[in-house]
C-alpha cells in the first residue's frame, strides 16, 4: 500500500510523501485491522452517517448553483471524497461539493455550450480535470506552503461575495421564474429577478420559505437534527400530496428535480470525457485561466478547513499531501461524472463533532451517500427546485461570516482594501478573476510595506541600557546610532543613503549602523550603503557596523563593502542582546576621544574652564524613565519594585516620557495612593478580605498614566549652576530635578543628597566667624 496512508490515532503523518510501495506483513495487517475494528469502526460509521444525512441535500443543491442536474452533486460527493480521504492526510476533512466552487464553475462554463456547441457537462469534465492536474503537480512539487501567501482578508472577501451571488442566483428559483439569457453579472441578475416579482409562482414562493423557516429554526432550537435534510424532505411531502408538480397546474406548477434530469438508483459507471479524448484546444486554452483559479481556491478551502479541525483535533497536517488529495480526486471524479469538488467546512465539522476518528470516516460518508442514491432515487425525484433553492440561500448567508467580517474590517487600512477590492471584483468581475484580484492587492499592499526599511534611533545611558526613539528625533550627539530593521531588498533601499543622511547635524563624527535585523539584503543595498559610507567620508563622518550575522557578513565580504569600511569598524552579533552595539559604541566613543586631541593638539579646540558646581557635575544617570502611554497598574508594578530595591527610605518618582524620548511629566506614590484610595467608597470598613479590597482598587488599573502625571516639571540642563538648581528644586514637590538636553530628552536625575552635598561643599567655603550679625540675628530669629 502508499506509505503515508496509514495514520495512528494521534493523526500524526510522516513529513513526506512517498510514491514507494511498501507491502505489510500479514501479522501487521491483522494487528491493524483488528485494533481499528474493534476501537474506531462504529465511530466512523455513524459520523459518516451523519455527514450523509446532511451532506446528501447538500450536494444535490450546490450542483444546481453550478448549472448541473442535482444527482451530479451525488456522484461528486461519492468519488472525490473516497479518493481525497485514500491519498490526503487529515482524519476529518470531507471532500465534495462546495458552494463557492460551484459558483466559479458557472461563472467559468455558463457561456460555453452556445459558444462551442459542446455539452455542458461535458465541459464541466474538462474543467474537473485540468483543474486537479494543476492541484496534483502543486502537490508533488511541493507546494503546500503556497495557501500561506493568499491573505485571510482574500478569503473573507470572496467567500462573502460568493454568497451574495448565490443568493441572489436562487431568488429566481424560489419564485419560480426564468431570467432572459443575457442577464449574467450581478446587477444584471438582481435587477432582471426583481422585475419578475410579479409573476412568481405562489406555491414555489411558499415551497422555498418553507425549507429556508424550517432549516433555520432546526439550527437555532434543535441543532443536532438534520435541518436541511428534513426541511427539503418535508418541502418534498407538502408539493407531492398537494399535487403541485402535476402537469395539468399550468403555470402555476413547480418544477421538480425529475424535470431538470431523473435520478436513477444507480451508481454511474466509468466515463471518459469526449473532450478529454478529442481535444478542443481553443477551448481548453479559454478555460486554462479559470482552472488555475479553481485549483487555488480549492486548495485554500481544503488547507484552511483541514488546518482549522487539526488546531481542535491535535493532528499534525502534511499539506503537500492534501495537495495531492485534492488534485487526484479531482482528475478521478472527472471519470465518475464528478465536477471540482474540495473540504467542505460544515460536513467537515460535522464529521469531527459526530466523533469520526479516522479518514474512514469520509469514506463511510460515501458509501452512506452511495446507499442513499440507490435506495431513494425515486423519491429524490420529487424534491422541489425551489426547495433546494431555499436551501441554498441559507447556506449563502451563512458564508457571509459576519465576525470574520468585522474582525477583518478593524485590522486596518490594508485589510479594509484588499477586502473591499475582493469582495467588489466578486460581484463585478467573473469569479476566476476576482481571485486573481484579491490576490494581486494583498500582494501589491505586502510590497509596500516591505518596501521601505524601518529606521529608528537608539540612545545609550551608561546604567539603564538603551532608549530606542523614532528616526531623527534623537538629540545632538558626536556619536548617531541607527538602527535599521526589515527588509533591504532592491525596492527597500531607494534614497537609503540620502534617508539616512538626515540624522547627521553639525556635532555627528562617527555614525554606528546596528543591522542585525535586517533581510533579503542584495547587490542594490550593499552599493547604497557604499555610497552612504563615501557621503559620511565626504564629511568627515567615520562609519561603524554592528549586529552583523552570517548572512550580511557573506554578501558584505562578497561586495566589497566590508573591506571598504574596515575590519576593526566591523562588530558581529552575539548571543548577548545589544553585545556587538556595546562594542560599536565603545569604537565610536574612541574615535571621538582621538579626534579631540587631534584637534587639542593641533590648537583647534579649547577646553573651557570650570565654573564652579553644575548640573552636569551632580547628575546620576539612575534615572527610571517610563512611557506616557502606559496604565496606572503598569506603574504599580514598577514602582513597587523600585521600593523593593531601594536601599533609602524613598525611591524617586517616575519620570514620564513620550514615544520620541522627551519629557513628559512625573508620577509620584502619593497621586497613585490617591487615586486607588477612591475607590474605597464611603464606608471603607464594610470590606471584608484582601480579596475584596484588591477588586475595589483594581476599579482603576486601566486608566492612563498621563490623566494622574504631573506635567509641568521644573527641569535642570547640563549647564545649570547651583543658584539655579536651588531655585528650581524649590519648585519641585520633591525636590528631585530632570536634567534635560535642550530637546527635552531626560539625561538623568539631580535628587535631595546630592543637592545637599552641594551645599555642604559651598557653605565649607565659608569661616563661620565671617557671617555678619544681621545674619546671626536673622538665624536666631
Amino acid at each position: 500500500m502508499l506509505s503515508g496512508l496509514n495514520d495512528t490515532r494521534s493523526g500524526m503523518t510522516q513529513p513526506k510523501f512517498s510514491l514507494q510501495f511498501q507491502i505489510p506483513s500479514p501479522s501487521e495487517m491483522s494487528r491493524s485491522l483488528g485494533g481499528y475494528l474493534k476501537s474506531d469502526l462504529r465511530h466512523d460509521a455513524m459520523a459518516g452517517a451523519t455527514v450523509a444525512v446532511m451532506g446528501v441535500p447538500q450536494a444535490m443543491a450546490y450542483a444546481l448553483i453550478a448549472g448541473l442536474p442535482p444527482v451530479y452533486g451525488l456522484y461528486t460527493s461519492i468519488v472525490t471524497c473516497i479518493i481525497a480521504a485514500l491519498f490526503g492526510s487529515s482524519n476529518h476533512l470531507v471532500t465534495g461539493p462546495t458552494n463557492a466552487l460551484c459558483m466559479v464553475i458557472l461563472s467559468l462554463t455558463a457561456h460555453l455550450p452556445a459558444k462551442y456547441g459542446i455539452s455542458l457537462v461535458e465541459i464541466v469534465f474538462l474543467l474537473t480535470f485540468m483543474t486537479g492536474l494543476i492541484q496534483l503537480a502543486f502537490g508533488l512539487l511541493k507546494m503546500g506552503g503556497i495557501v500561506r501567501y493568499v491573505s485571510n482578508s482574500v478569503v473573507v472577501g470572496f467567500t462573502a461575495g460568493a454568497g451574495i451571488l448565490i443568493a441572489v442566483n436562487q431568488l429566481k428559483n424560489i419564485m419560480g421564474v426564468s431570467l432572459e439569457a443575457h442577464a449574467e453579472r450581478f446587477h444584471e441578475v438582481l435587477l432582471a429577478t426583481l422585475s419578475l416579482i410579479p409573476d412568481a409562482n405562489p406555491r414555489a414562493l411558499f415551497v422555498g420559505l418553507f425549507t429556508m423557516v424550517v432549516v433555520v429554526l432546526l439550527k437555532k432550537y434543535y441543532p443536532k437534527l438534520p435541518g436541511a435534510l428534513i426541511g427539503v424532505v418535508g418541502a418534498g411531502l407538502i408539493a407531492y400530496f398537494l399535487g403541485w408538480h402535476k402537469v395539468d397546474l399550468g403555470a402555476g406548477r413547480i418544477d421538480i428535480v425529475r424535470d431538470i434530469q431523473p435520478i436513477t438508483s444507480q451508481l454511474n459507471k466509468f466515463h471518459l470525457p469526449d473532450l478529454i479524448r478529442h481535444p478542443n484546444y481553443e477551448l481548453t486554452r479559454e478555460l486554462g485561466t479559470g482552472a488555475l483559479a479553481l485549483a487555488i481556491l480549492g486548495l485554500i478551502e481544503a488547507a484552511s478547513i483541514a488546518r482549522a479541525v487539526a488546531s481542535a483535533s491535535g493532528q499534525r497536517l502534511n499539506f503537500t499531501r492534501e495537495f495531492i488529495g485534492q488534485g487526484t480526486s479531482n482528475i478521478v471524479g472527472s471519470f465518475f461524472s464528478g465536477f471540482a469538488a474540495s473540504g467542505s467546512f460544515t460536513r467537515t465539522a460535522v464529521c469531527y463533532q459526530s466523533g469520526g476518528r479516522t479518514r474512514m470516516a469520509a469514506i463511510f460518508s460515501a458509501i452512506w451517500t452511495a446507499v442513499t442514491l440507490l435506495l431513494f432515487a425515486g423519491f429524490a425525484n420529487y424534491i422541489p427546485k425551489a426547495s433546494l433553492a431555499g436551501l441554498l440561500v441559507v447556506i449563502a448567508y451563512s458564508m457571509i461570516d459576519k465576525d470574520r467580517l468585522k474582525l477583518t474590517w478593524r485590522s486596518g487600512a490594508n485589510s479594509r482594501l484588499v477586502l473591499g477590492g475582493t469582495l467588489a471584483s466578486t460581484l463585478i468581475l467573473p469569479l476566476e478573476y476576482a481571485i486573481f484580484v484579491g490576490v494581486f492587492l494583498a500582494i501589491v499592499l505586502l510590497l509596500r510595506v516591505t518596501s521601505t526599511t524601518d529606521l529608528t534611533q537608539l540612545v545609550q545611558h551608561p546604567d539603564s541600557g538603551f532608549e530606542e526613539v523614532p528616526f531623527n528625533r534623537a538629540g545632538p550627539s558626536e556619536v548617531v546610532t541607527v538602527n535599521m530593521e526589515g527588509d533591504l531588498y532592491f525596492a527597500a533601499v531607494e534614497d537609503l543613503d540620502y534617508e539616512l543622511a538626515r540624522c547627521l547635524t553639525p556635532q555627528t563624527r562617527v555614525v554606528v549602523l546596528r543591522m542585525k535585523r535586517l533581510r533579503a539584503v542584495g547587490s542594490t543595498a550593499m552599493a547604497i550603503l557604499a555610497h552612504y559610507y563615501e557621503l559620511l567620508t565626504e564629511r568627515g563622518i567615520h562609519l561603524v557596523a554592528c549586529g552583523i550575522e552570517d548572512d550580511l557578513k557573506r554578501v558584505m565580504t562578497g561586495s566589497g563593502l566590508r573591506n571598504k569600511i574596515g575590519e576593526q569598524n566591523i562588530f558581529y552579533a552575539d548571543n548577548k542582546l545589544f553585545q556587538s552595539t556595546e562594542l560599536a559604541l565603545a569604537r565610536a566613543w574612541s574615535i571621538v576621544e582621538m579626534e579631540r586631541r587631534r584637534r587639542a593638539k593641533a590648537g583647534e579646540e579649547r577646553v573651557p574652564e570650570s565654573s564652579g558646581v553644575t548640573a552636569s557635575n551632580l547628575v546620576s544617570r539612575k534615572c527610571i524613565r517610563f512611557g506616557n502611554q502606559h496604565q496606572l497598574r503598569e506603574a504599580i508594578w514598577l514602582m513597587s519594585e523600585m521600593y523593593r530595591r531601594s536601599t533609602t527610605y524613598a525611591a524617586p518618582p517616575l519620570f514620564l516620557q513620550d514615544n520620541e524620548g522627551r519629557l513628559a511629566g512625573k508620577l509620584h506614590a502619593g497621586v497613585i495612593l490617591h487615586e486607588m484610595s477612591g475607590n474605597l467608597g464611603d464606608d471603607p470598613d464594610s470590606i471584608k478580605d484582601d480579596e475584596e479590597l484588591g477588586r475595589r482598587l483594581a476599579r482603576s488599573f486601566s486608566r492612563p498614566i498621563s490623566e494622574l502625571a504631573e506635567t509641568d516639571v521644573p527641569l535642570a540642563q547640563p549647564g545649570d549652576s547651583l543658584v539655579e538648581l536651588l531655585n528650581k528644586a524649590s519648585k519641585s514637590r520633591t525636590t528631585v530635578l530632570p536634567v534635560c538636553d535642550p530637546e527635552r530628552r531626560i539625561l538623568g536625575l539631580i535628587d535631595e543628597a546630592e543637592l545637599m552635598r552641594a551645599l555642604a561643599k559651598v557653605l565649607n567655603l565659608q569661616d563661620g566667624s565671617s557671617r555678619s550679625s544681621e545674619d546671626i540675628k536673622e538665624v536666631e530669629t
